[in-house]
């Protein structure tokens, strides 16, 4: 069923691209995008590649960062490296791409790692980096520098809020800067890289939560930053802060989970929405096999920085939930942002079950253990995004602002209840 599925999208993919022929160049263009991104969903890389510089050709040659970028992964995948190369050194160069972080951990460019290209078009888009951001440092903790971005210093006052962000798994801060933007105006805000992400340097142990809380905690004193933090945490990263707010609840004005990753433990834990779904529980055992193998395969293969938070999160498993549970989350502003947005183009990765009913199964879960989490609070909230996928920070930055700034308002709320009233 799923390659009849798959042969029956690309005829209609290549009866669409025939039909292109007929319009005009404006007409032609995003919808030459939107096929070479359907081929790289159906693993067609080089069609998918040729299709992006036909669009390109179409356009007069003019597309976007991100164009180009997604052109080069399907390049790469399709194992032409000098078309792959020729795509990123001209964001590098013409367009002052700044995300090294991405692309060092963007598992579709791994076969660029070891051309003798690569360290030189990294140069070049750390090299912009600096430009683009001029506040940014190396600091040394333990002997290591991480990388580290402060933003609206002149905010820093006694008993004012530091905002922190903490990134998702191997991912690199550029994410948080439209919302960090904003936010500086009116409060010192932070966000950095974990060791071996970005230009963070390897301090040789495995970043997990514990170890992370640590690290951060250390980042923040060095730079005289002292609390109360919101801390604002991405998927993976929600672990973290909520490891930190677990270590240091003293020191927590407020907690933000963007879309987090579950780290409540439940009975059953992971198997639950594939028992609602209706799988027997030798297919659910066969589901997760599959999933450690792959593992496995991605741990041997993938970059460092990436392998030893993907380590850090399976040991998570193991003994994180004791870590966060330390302490019951601080009465203090605890906000959840959930995404509802099922992903387009979603890789069909099995015929077991209806993937997108499994998606409203794990989130209706995870949102249950949400609301149990802040029905204590007094200033606990909830809030679902229907449209937006994972990444939250690019597709609803505004709902992140909205929540930083309400949980400063009832921050204030709390220190005028407890006659402790926050400096302006």
């Amino acid at each position: 069923m799923k390659h009849m599925k798959t042969k029956m999208l690309f005829l209609e993919l290549m009866f669409f691209t025939a039909f292109l022929f007929g319009q005009s160049t404006s007409q032609k263009y995003p919808d030459l995008i939107r096929i070479a991104d359907s081929l790289y969903y159906l693993k067609d890389f080089k069609n998918s590649a040729l299709t992006y510089s036909f669009a390109f050709k179409a356009n007069d040659w003019k597309a976007t960062s991100n164009e180009h970028y997604n052109a080069a992964c399907s390049w790469a995948l399709a194992n032409n490296l000098d078309s792959a190369y020729y795509n990123l050194n001209y964001i590098a160069r013409l367009m002052n791409y700044t995300n090294s972080g991405h692309l060092k951990s963007d598992p579709d460019l791994t076969s660029l790692h070891f051309d003798v290209r690569w360290e030189s078009l990294i140069e070049t888009v750390q090299a912009n980096k600096k430009k683009v951001f001029p506040n940014l440092e190396l600091i040394p903790v333990n002997g290591f520098n991480i990388e580290v971005l402060i933003d609206g210093i002149d905010n820093n006052k006694k008993g004012k809020p530091v905002i922190v962000f903490e990134n998702g798994r191997s991912t690199d801060f550029e994410y948080w800067l439209p919302i960090i933007q904003e936010v500086s105006k009116a409060n010192t805000t932070l966000v950095y890289n974990r060791p071996r992400i970005g230009s963070s340097e390897d301090d040789n142990k495995l970043p997990t939560i514990d170890h992370i809380a640590v690290v951060l905690r250390q980042i923040l004193h060095t730079k005289g930053l002292q609390p109360p933090y919101i801390l604002v945490g991405h998927s993976w990263g929600a672990a973290y802060i909520r490891c930190f707010a677990s270590f240091y609840p003293e020191e927590i004005g407020g907690l933000i989970f963007v879309d987090p990753h579950d780290f409540v433990k439940k009975s059953g834990g992971g198997r639950l929405p594939y028992q609602e779904i209706g799988l027997t529980e030798n297919q659910i055992d066969s589901l997760f096999d599959t999933y450690e193998k792959w593992a496995d395969e991605s741990i041997a293969q993938w970059p460092k920085f990436v392998v030893e938070e993907m380590k850090a999160q399976r040991e998570f498993s193991k003994s994180g939930f004791e870590l966060i549970n330390r302490n019951p989350l601080p009465d203090v502003p605890v906000h959840f942002i959930m995404a509802g947005g099922y992903p387009l183009n979603q890789e069909t990765t099995t015929s077991l079950y209806d993937q997108e009913k499994m998606f409203r199964i794990n989130n209706n879960i995870k949102m249950k253990s949400w609301i149990e989490l802040i029905n204590p609070l007094k200033y606990g909230k909830f809030f679902y995004c229907s449209s937006s996928g994972h990444i939250i920070q690019k597709d609803d930055p505004d709902i992140i602002i909205s929540c930083i700034k309400l949980a400063l308002h009832d921050y204030e709320k709390i220190m005028k209840e407890k006659n402790q009233p926050l400096k302006k």
